[in-house]
């Protein structure tokens, strides 16, 4: 440890420099991992407090690096930015599997991994000594992480770490993605330049305006004027199908990315068509506009859903990302054209036409303009509602459909779903209803099972919502300490943990024999999971805390007598096992089963 004597402890350091830029930008919360080459970093957060005597940033202590990264990225999807500090190797290695999943998905994530001082980087380069938790003298963590984020700065000279750090920071919210941010041990307490004024996203291109007025000049630069002409041609090809067909507009995850929530209500309200989400999108703004016909994901789309579907003449994709799920189970092999026009990914495609620099917001800006200047009259009635599922009677077993039908009719815009890969997702919480912008979150690409539990940890440090985790049990054990850290850090998140003892969606992909009516076919060995005791596991996390509630849902009155007490104290964490059939599955995969 440095010695508090050699250093004036009010004077700006790089460790203080890190965490002061961090909480400028709203982060409250690093989640962390200790390890010898951290160890000072973590010293200083501990101790680094503004004038009022609060800390700029909590450390939040994780039981393992994996968990600490799935954390911050739980925490940046529900809050805008999630940081994570490691030691190098044993520990920022076990991170990378959380990294790369925010780097698929557009997390923006700070990775900080403490490292090797410059002394004893020098003493393996020259007099062949290898230090504990070190590959090699290679600059091995920005080989390793260099794929999964958008910058990597190793910081050896205190002088330079402002401009680094700042360098870093303003990539990963300007790309909304990973940066990872090495720092030489001997680096945290060295003096460094104070903080100026705050940092701010770079935007990916310039404003539809901007673009304009290059382009209309007596000397048009070509570029722009390359931009405009393939931006008013993308426009025309959306507005060419809103006007002369029956739309449909299919909206995805760039809708929440780009943060064109409010742009996209103009525009549904505007053309007065219905609109439908991709898995990814689930929930990028408020499900309870009349409008919103739910979720359009191959089989797993409802009957509801589809019966619009069939009417509609052309569907729309804005912000759709072009993935396997989206044909998920079914027999399409599209791969290119998902929609007769979609934009997403900075490009329009309408059929084999390709607009590319194409921004999705400058799309809607443009499209809006075209409606403006031609008029637009809406070939639709406002949809009527679905019918809500009948809850079967309270003695009645609990499946997995009874689950998310009483779970929907609970749940409501103070509470934020966080939700695991397989048969917890498709199907299941993917039908629930989300009255709340940005109440869903899911690791649907990257698709780590396990992902659930600590991310659902990171969100809970949003004050305004209660955290739902609905996870299967074999996901659930990868991952399953960071309920712990709920206890420990006073969380009043709920677990659901989906019990049915065996890894469901791994035997449905496999071979779904054991699920088609009145089998009994055996499960995959490997698919077959111990059971365990989730009151006495909740008892030895917590230590029998009294703020530490466990429950065992076998019928339709235990949830819903659970959830009545749930809702009444709102101090708990909870762990709870929903005790389901090993045969049963959610209805939304019979076509699956059944294929």
């Amino acid at each position: 440890m440095s010695d508090s004597n050699t250093f004036d402890p009010n004077a700006m350091n790089v460790g203080k420099y890190l965490a002061y830029r961090l909480h400028q930008l709203g982060v409250d919360q690093l989640f962390s991992v200790p390890g010898d080459y951290t160890s000072d970093l973590l010293e200083i957060i501990d101790t680094y407090k503004s004038p009022k005597g609060d800390r700029y940033l909590h450390r939040i202590g994780n039981c393992n690096e994996l968990n600490a990264g799935y954390a911050a990225d739980g925490y940046s999807r529900a809050n805008g930015l999630g940081a994570v500090a490691v030691t190098t190797g044993v520990g920022s290695f076990s991170l990378l599997n959380a990294i790369g999943g925010s780097f698929v998905e557009s997390v923006p994530v700070v990775a900080i991994i403490g490292t090797l001082s410059n002394t004893k980087l020098m003493d393996e380069i020259n007099a062949g000594e290898l230090y504990h938790h070190n590959v090699s003298t290679e600059d091995t963590n920005r080989t390793v992480y260099s794929p999964v984020t958008v910058a990597f700065e190793r910081i050896s000279n205190p002088l330079t770490a402002p401009s680094q750090i700042d360098a870093a920071i303003i990539a990963c919210i300007s790309k909304s993605k990973p940066v990872a941010i090495e720092i030489m041990e001997d680096c945290y307490y060295m003096p460094c330049a104070n903080p100026e004024g705050t940092l701010s996203p770079v935007p990916n291109y310039e404003s539809l305006p901007v673009l304009q007025g290059m382009a209309a000049q007596s000397a048009p630069n070509k570029y722009a004027a390359q931009i405009v002409q393939a931006i008013e041609k993308a426009a025309e090809a959306v507005y060419a199908k809103i006007s002369t067909e029956k739309p449909i507009l299919w909206i995805g995850k760039e809708i929440a990315t780009r943060k064109l929530q409010s742009k996209f209500a103009a525009l549904q309200q505007a053309i007065g068509a219905p609109y439908v989400t991709s898995f990814l999108g689930k929930a990028v703004v408020s499900e309870d506009n009349p409008w919103f016909l739910g979720m359009h994901d191959a089989v797993f789309t409802s009957d509801y859903t589809n019966s619009y579907l069939k009417q509609s003449t052309a569907i729309i994709g804005l912000g759709v990302w072009n993935t396997d799920l989206n044909t998920f189970g079914s027999k399409s092999t599209e791969t290119g054209n998902i929609t007769q026009v979609f934009a997403s990914r900075d490009m329009v495609k309408d059929g084999e036409n390709l607009y590319v620099q194409v921004s999705l917001e400058h799309v809607i800006d443009a499209v809006m303009a075209l409606i403006q200047k031609n008029g637009y009259k809406s070939s639709w009635q406002q949809p009527s509602p679905p019918t809500i599922p009948t809850i079967p009677a309270p003695q009645t077993s609990i499946t997995y459909d009874s689950f998310f039908a009483v779970l929907d009719q609970h749940v409501n815009d103070n509470h934020l779903i966080v939700a695991d890969i397989g048969l917890s997702s498709f199907g299941g919480s993917s039908s629930l209803k989300i009255n709340r912008q940005d109440g869903f979150l899911a690791q649907n690409i990257w698709a780590s099972i396990g992902w659930s539990v600590p991310a659902g940890l990171g969100a809970s440090f949003r004050e305004d919502v209660r955290t739902f985790v609905i996870v299967g049990d074999g996901a659930f054990k990868l991952t399953c300490q960071a309920v712990s850290t709920m206890v420990q850090e006073g969380r009043n998140a709920v677990v659901f943990v989906l019990n049915n003892k065996v890894y469901g969606v791994e035997q449905m992909l496999l071979d779904p024999a054991p699920y088609k009516t009145g089998s009994s076919a055996p499960f995959e060995e490997a698919n077959i999971l111990q059971e365990w005791d989730y009151v006495s596991l909740m008892n030895g996390f917590s230590n029998n805390s009294g703020n530490a509630k466990s429950a065992v849902v076998n019928t339709i009155g235990d949830l819903e007598s659970l959830l009545e007490e749930i809702s009444c104290d709102t101090a708990s964490t909870y762990l709870v096992s929903i005790n389901l059939d090993e045969r049963d599955y959610p209805s939304a995969w019979k076509l699956f089963v059944n294929k």
